[in-house]
């Protein structure tokens, strides 16, 4: 059989203007599809989680396409990633789960959670009942990392398997310098914990800088909370960066701070790893952990800002750390790639 003449859609839940790794890893994966020969379309659909009820209408809409077919033609394969696009229905469905509906299962007691709207004990047994028809349906159910597999065994008793792939900027990361500031690249949102950062930078060696890259609902009080901590002229916003950019300060930098609460997968950990820079984390940031090791190629302290000043402070002292903690870094990460991910993907063709 000639899998280059294959048809694949990838599914994307898209809201509109926001741009994140979910997005960076459906387009990676048309990419990598590809090259290899696929023909492939990515089927992007808006999708909204409020009001209430909203997030249960986008699964309805991912359940009246079809995609059987286009134009007359076969569609060999739908990949569907993040909730609800697994709802689509088609003979050849095969889930890589980036997450579920989080504020329904893990976040639910959370202030992100469900439970603090009216009718939310609804709405998550409605969210889970899609979740519990349509996962099974794939022929195969894969995740991008162990901690959504073990979410998903505990909140609906289903099986997947884990498979990790790289990041975009694999090919470019490298290692040039370990220079005087700490790197966070990534969406400034409430869960990537930012402002743990920036309250434990006012612990830290006055040397000490921060680059916080990125942009987000939070960028206007990130930047107030260095100015209350007196810290505004260490701490450099520098927005949006292109990749380019981004390759450039993952270079230069001495360490890079990744401590998100229970993060799915996390690209930075393996970005900060390919550029030979250790991770400055949490005991509870998730998926972070599946590469991130105390001292052997990371800084894990519990989330409190002295505990994480102190992290920095013991790398910023001690560049030789950060050289042989990167490098551990390296070494754990080196040997995921896109081929595995492409062949389990597509075992169903």
């Amino acid at each position: 059989m000639d899998k280059g003449q294959k048809r694949v859609c990838i599914c994307n839940a898209k809201i509109p203007f926001m741009s994140g790794g979910a997005e960076v890893l459906v387009e990676s994966l048309a990419m990598q599809l590809r090259n290899r020969g696929f023909v492939v379309e990515i089927i992007d659909v808006p999708f909204k989680w409020y009001p209430e009820y909203e997030a249960v209408n986008g699964a309805m809409a991912w359940r009246l396409i079809d995609l059987e077919e286009a134009n007359g033609q076969k569609i060999d394969l739908v990949i569907a990633t993040k909730f609800p696009t697994y709802a689509v229905k088609h003979s050849n469905k095969v889930t890589w789960l980036v997450h579920q509906f989080r504020a329904a299962y893990d976040l639910y007691e959370s202030q992100y959670g469900l439970s603090n709207n009216e009718g939310g004990e609804e709405l998550r047994k409605l969210i889970t009942n899609i979740d519990n028809q349509a996962l099974p349906e794939s022929k195969k159910i894969y995740t991008i990392s162990k901690n959504v597999t073990g979410r998903l065994k505990k909140f609906n008793a289903i099986d997947s398997e884990p498979l990790y792939h790289p990041p975009k900027l694999a090919e470019q990361l490298h290692s040039e310098s370990y220079g005087d500031y700490i790197l966070s690249v990534g969406r400034l949102d409430p869960l990537k914990r930012l402002d743990l950062l920036i309250n434990a930078l006012k612990h830290c060696n006055p040397n000490v800088k921060a680059i916080i890259a990125g942009t987000g609902m939070e960028a206007d009080s990130l930047r107030a909370l260095a100015r209350e901590n007196n810290v505004e002229d260490r701490v450099e916003f520098p927005g949006f960066v292109s990749d380019e950019d981004a390759v450039k300060l993952y270079a230069g930098c001495f360490a890079v701070y990744f401590a998100p609460f229970d993060e799915d997968y996390g690209y930075v950990t393996l970005e900060s790893f390919l550029s030979k820079k250790p991770v400055v984390t949490c005991v509870d940031s998730g998926g972070v952990l599946e590469f991130a090791i105390r001292n052997e190629n990371a800084c894990i302290s519990d989330p409190e800002p002295k505990e994480v000043a102190e992290s920095i402070n013991k790398l910023f002292s001690d560049k030789k750390k950060c050289i042989a903690l990167g490098e551990n870094g390296y070494e754990k990460i080196k040997g995921i790639t896109w081929d595995n991910a492409i062949e389990k993907l597509t075992c169903t063709l």
